[in-house]
């Protein structure tokens, strides 16, 4: 259209008119040419993790990922009467860059509980103590992911029966590698009481958690893992275990992506403690 505007007949034409038609053909192109090579050089849109990318995440305890867990325990087989304990453990998890070369990772443990009383009377409901655990790990990618930092158990039990009445604090690690589509790792922690409640035994204990899963595809994992505990200030057995067997999917709920999960497997351990453990959880996934 521009260009037929300014193609007027030679007889009305003056130089002027002429020397700013030829200008304006000449910006013409450049100013199409401007629009869509600024278009092109303009950065992609950051694409969104894939569900397999997600599942992968959701393995790694220090992931650079928000994320919130909530998960659900049954532990069946309790004492003598064969009851069922519940626990429910809000577990979110925030990373941060603390410098260029580390990140901090927080990760929350506020556990929820309904026990049942050897007498059968009224469950025993409530809070737990909350265990709080810090990471500091390199933000550089290697082949080896791994974090130390200090933990800190809380005594934040409602009831008494339900926690230690006692402060804790202690190192805590993690390592991993993530080969091809495995994730094999362990997480570990120990714990000594610091102060506290003067007529409640002291803690000294340590948990130690093995895992490896396997990625199928499309947001899709099995695995096993193990979260051995010692009480080394206990009378009688030392160690109790369950030993999970897990499958696990990333999906979307709404437009938050979620790993949905449901494990199952036996529990080792006293005579009194239970028998085996299922449980389902589901994380709430805010990837960046």
């Amino acid at each position: 259209m521009t260009v037929e505007r300014n193609r007027r007949p030679a007889h009305a034409a003056t130089l002027p008119r002429a020397l700013a038609a030829t200008a304006l053909l000449l910006m013409l192109p450049y100013g199409v040419a401007a629009q869509t090579g600024g278009q092109a050089a303009a950065p992609p849109a950051t694409a969104a993790p894939s569900a397999s990318d997600l599942a992968k995440q959701t393995q790694n305890p220090i992931a650079s990922l928000i994320s919130v867990p909530i998960q659900g325990n049954w532990d069946m087989g309790v004492g003598d009467r064969g009851a069922t304990g519940t626990l429910v453990n809000v577990q979110p998890v925030m990373p941060f860059a603390i410098s260029k070369s580390t990140n901090v990772i927080l990760r929350v443990i506020m556990p929820l509980l309904s026990q049942p009383l050897e007498s059968g009377g009224p469950r025993l409901n409530g809070m737990g103590d909350v265990v709080l655990s810090t990471f500091f790990s390199p933000s550089a990618p290697s082949r080896v992911i791994w974090g130390v930092g200090p933990v800190m158990l809380l005594p934040t039990a409602t009831n008494g029966a339900l926690g230690s009445e006692k402060f804790g604090i202690g190192p805590t690690a993690v390592a991993l590698v993530q080969p091809g589509n495995w994730t094999i790792g362990m997480l570990a922690n120990q714990i000594w009481s610091t102060s506290g409640a003067a007529d409640r035994s002291d803690i000294n204990t340590t948990y130690l958690q093995p895992f490896v899963n396997y990625n199928l595809g499309n947001g899709v994992a099995v695995g096993v893992s193990a979260e051995a505990t010692a009480n080394w200030k206990a009378d009688g057995d030392t160690w109790s275990s369950p030993l999970l067997f897990s499958l696990s999917k990333v999906t979307l709920l709404g437009k938050r992506p979620v790993n949905f999960s449901m494990a199952a497997g036996p529990t080792f351990g006293p005579d009194a403690g239970p028998d085996w453990r299922f449980r389902f959880a589901a994380v709430l996934l805010f990837p960046r």
